[in-house]
């Protein structure tokens, strides 16, 4: 069974390791002190089960199974009892308290060889041909807008700014109103102020993407699904 370990305390991932070393069926592949990297390894590497610490920077452990549509095999490593009841609904295979000594962590990962192995390919999503238009109110006229042309919004209370291709147009309305006009397959809100065409993201961290060179902040609200969105399409 392949493993990781993600952890941001050294001792910790220490513990694991040898307590892994001595178990016959298991091989740790590689052990991460931040959630986040690890998000990018566990897409593309076959990973069979993870130890998860909770209490983490950038995302916590709740965060990062949230995060993963089809997670693997978890087991939560944490020195802290009250995440319990929250790590069960997330359907873990175990729950450990630190310090872990071996005869526990030995009940842990053999409960996760009795189980069926976790779900990880992802459904194929419906292609999106169609390219919707709407007429922009622009003086006494109104002009035709591509939504395919569309980089991304940003309000501002009654105000909106619809960034394009080539060019932006400032026009009166908050901006739910708006967002919600397009096709949800194509836009996201990410932030309070931003709704963007997850096609035009150029670049991507835990904190901001970029779309034409425009860094925009990530809403703690719309990371969630925001990550899961990316990862789908992080090789």
């Amino acid at each position: 069974m392949n493993c990781i370990i993600i952890d941001d305390e050294a001792l910790a991932i220490d513990v694991l390791t040898k307590h892994l070393k001595v178990t016959e069926g298991f091989k740790l592949l590689k052990s991460f002190q931040n959630a986040f990297e690890a998000l990018y390894y566990v897409q593309t590497q076959s990973v069979d089960l993870v130890f998860l610490d909770i209490q983490m920077p950038r995302i916590n452990g709740i965060q990062f199974i949230k995060i993963l549509k089809y997670p693997p095999k978890i087991i939560i490593t944490t020195a802290h009892k009250e995440f319990v009841l929250e790590a069960i609904e997330h359907a873990v295979v175990d729950y450990l308290l630190k310090p872990i000594p071996y005869d526990r962590f030995l009940a842990a990962v053999n409960k996760a060889l009795e189980l069926p192995p976790a779900k990880t390919s992802f459904n194929s999503e419906t292609p999106i041909t169609t390219n919707k238009f709407f007429f922009l109110k622009e003086g006494a006229t109104s002009i035709k807008i591509f939504e395919d042309d569309i980089c991304y919004l940003h309000g501002d209370r009654n105000y909106c700014t619809i960034h394009l291709r080539t060019g932006k147009k400032n026009v009166r309305g908050n901006l739910g109103y708006y967002g919600n006009q397009f096709s949800k397959e194509k836009f996201m809100r990410i932030h309070k102020s931003y709704f963007v065409a997850l096609n035009c993201i150029d670049k991507y961290d835990s904190d901001s993407v970029w779309i034409n060179g425009d860094c925009i902040p990530i809403g703690r609200t719309y990371k969630l699904a925001l990550m899961q969105y990316l990862l789908k399409h992080t090789l």
